[in-house]
C-alpha cells in the first residue's frame, strides 16, 4: 500500500459519519416528523434515550404482567413484581445484542400473518431438532409451539416471509373466475344432469282461493262433525 493510499484511508476513517436523521411516527395516523439527532442538545439526546428505554422496557411483553399489579398484596405482589423485572431484563438483553424486533408494540400483524409466521417458525424448530440428531416426536406440541414463538420473536424476518407467502397464495387463487369446471369434473360438467333448474316465481293466488295445505296439515285427521239434530246429554 502506498503512502497516498494510507493517507486516504486515514482520512476516510476520520470523516464524519452519516448524520443520524430519523422519521418519527406520530400517533393516530398523524404522519411523521423528521428528527436530526446529531444536532440535538446532548442533555436532550440523553433524555430521549432514557424515555425511549423506559417506553420499550415497560411495553414489550408487559400486556399481561403490569395491569392490576398495584392492587395486589403480599406474596402475590412480590411474585408479580419479579415477573415484571424478569421480562424487563430479557427485553434489555435483546436490546443489547440487537435481537429485539423493530417497531414491536406498534405494528399490527393480522391473525393470518401471525399464524403463517408461527408455522414457518415451527418448521425451523423441527428441522433443527432433526439436524441435531433428535426425534421431533420426543417433544410435545406445546413445547414445539413455545420454542417456535421464541424463534419468531428473535426473527422478525419470518413475519415478512409470512406476508409474502400469503400474498403469493392470494395471487394464485383469484376467485371462481380462475376455475374450470370441465377440468375439475370432466365430461360430467357438461351433462344435463348437473344443470340447475331455473327458478320460477310462485303463481299468484286467485281471489278467494285457499292456500294449499302443508304436509303437516294434510296428515291431520279432520274432527268428527256432530250429526244434525243431535242433543247434548
Amino acid at each position: 500500500m502506498t503512502d497516498t493510499e494510507v493517507v486516504a484511508n486515514e482520512a476516510a476513517a476520520q470523516a464524519d459519519p452519516a448524520p443520524f436523521i430519523a422519521e418519527v411516527e406520530l400517533k393516530s395516523g398523524c404522519g411523521t416528523i423528521t428528527v436530526n439527532f446529531d444536532e440535538m442538545n446532548i442533555d436532550m439526546y440523553k433524555m430521549l434515550l432514557i424515555e425511549g428505554a423506559k417506553a420499550v422496557l415497560n411495553s414489550v411483553g408487559m400486556s399481561k404482567k403490569l395491569p392490576g399489579i398495584t392492587k395486589l398484596e403480599g406474596a402475590d405482589k412480590e411474585k408479580a413484581i419479579e415477573a415484571v423485572r424478569k421480562q424487563a431484563e430479557e427485553t434489555l438483553a435483546k436490546l443489547m445484542n440487537g435481537t429485539l424486533s423493530k417497531g414491536r408494540g406498534k405494528s399490527k400483524v393480522s391473525g393470518a400473518v401471525q399464524t403463517e409466521a408461527l408455522r414457518l417458525a415451527k418448521l425451523l424448530v423441527k428441522q433443527h431438532i432433526k439436524d441435531s440428531g433428535q426425534k421431533v416426536g420426543a417433544y410435545s406440541a406445546k413445547e414445539i409451539t413455545a420454542a417456535a414463538k421464541a424463534v419468531l420473536d428473535a426473527n422478525p424476518a419470518l413475519v415478512q416471509q409470512a406476508e409474502k407467502n400469503l400474498a403469493e397464495r392470494a395471487g394464485d387463487v383469484k376467485g371462481t373466475k380462475g376455475l374450470d369446471l370441465k377440468k375439475l369434473f370432466g365430461a360430467k360438467a357438461e351433462s344435463a344432469e348437473v344443470k340447475a333448474k331455473p327458478k320460477t316465481p310462485p303463481k299468484p293466488k286467485a281471489k278467494g282461493e285457499k292456500a294449499p295445505l302443508s304436509a303437516a296439515q294434510a296428515g291431520k285427521v279432520a274432527p268428527r262433525q256432530k250429526p244434525a239434530g243431535a242433543t247434548a246429554h
